[in-house]
């Protein structure tokens, strides 16, 4: 897919070829053909082949792993948090998932993502995802988000550089127990956190919510797998590999993990 952008814009012999292909990526939203997202629209189709997920994206196997640990987690009612949402994949299956009585906060920082997410949330007339437009953290403050070429890589640039960043971007950085306390957010039953290596900080921001409303956590690690089996565990969860047999301590760096709170 990233090829032929590339060729789409130098123009020629190349891009004449691909003119069904842009004539289509001009149609607006792409519908998702399979899984438990089937039918939900992704808008911007031209952004969408270009992203480095497209074929999952537009397939719907994006990350099965983590969609069917959605679906034994959200059921009707539920309040999703998608932390690290990119272009709004989970947030619009979270919504379908948690229904019109259930809501989703989608946390994206990179203003291009955010977009998108919006677009995608007006195209299926989806009104249970609240867009905010922060990091998180363990405290809130400021910081700087790089900017890399493929947004889903972005991240704060305390977390070190990245190859393909262009420069940075301010961003307003929160922490969920204080947005928590000061209401702008709902409980959470689940939180779906993908945050390129800020999971561990994430967590400690959050520690109250996880004591108090003992969510099930679904989170991507950027290894970063036995420090964050140990706060988890410390904070009364088992956490499950959801890739594969292996314990997630001895796991690869990006694997899929579910927490789920023990029984008291």
């Amino acid at each position: 897919m990233r090829a032929g952008v590339g060729v789409a814009r130098s123009g020629g012999a190349g891009a004449r070829a691909l003119s069904p292909l842009l004539w289509w990526l001009g149609r607006g939203p792409v519908r998702v053909a399979d899984g438990p997202a089937a039918g939900l629209r992704l808008a911007r189709a031209d952004v969408v082949a270009c992203h480095i997920q497209a074929f999952g994206l537009v397939r719907g196997t994006l990350e099965l792993p983590v969609q069917e640990a959605l679906r034994r987690t959200l059921g009707p009612g539920a309040t999703l948090y998608d932390i690290g949402a990119n272009i709004g994949f989970f947030s619009l299956l979270g919504a379908r998932l948690a229904g019109p009585r259930g809501h989703v906060f989608a946390f994206e920082p990179h203003p291009q993502s955010a977009a998108l997410i919006a677009a995608s949330a007006r195209a299926n007339d989806l009104e249970t995802i609240t867009i905010l437009p922060l990091a998180l953290g363990a405290a809130a403050g400021r910081a700087h988000l790089l900017d890399v070429r493929e947004p889903s890589w972005s991240h704060l640039a305390s977390y070190g550089e990245h190859p393909q960043s262009s420069g940075s971007l301010p961003v307003e950085v929160a922490a969920i127990d204080e947005l928590l306390e000061q209401g702008r957010i709902r409980p959470p039953t689940v939180v779906k956190l993908d945050a390129e290596g800020a999971e561990l900080d994430i967590l400690a921001g959050m520690s109250q919510a996880l004591s108090s409303h003992r969510p099930a956590v679904i989170c991507e690690l950027h290894a970063t797998n036995e420090p964050f089996a140990d706060f988890m565990e410390s904070a009364g969860y088992a956490v499950e590999n959801l890739d594969g047999p292996e314990p997630v301590r001895s796991a690869g760096p990006e694997v899929h993990v579910l927490a789920l709170p023990r029984a008291a």
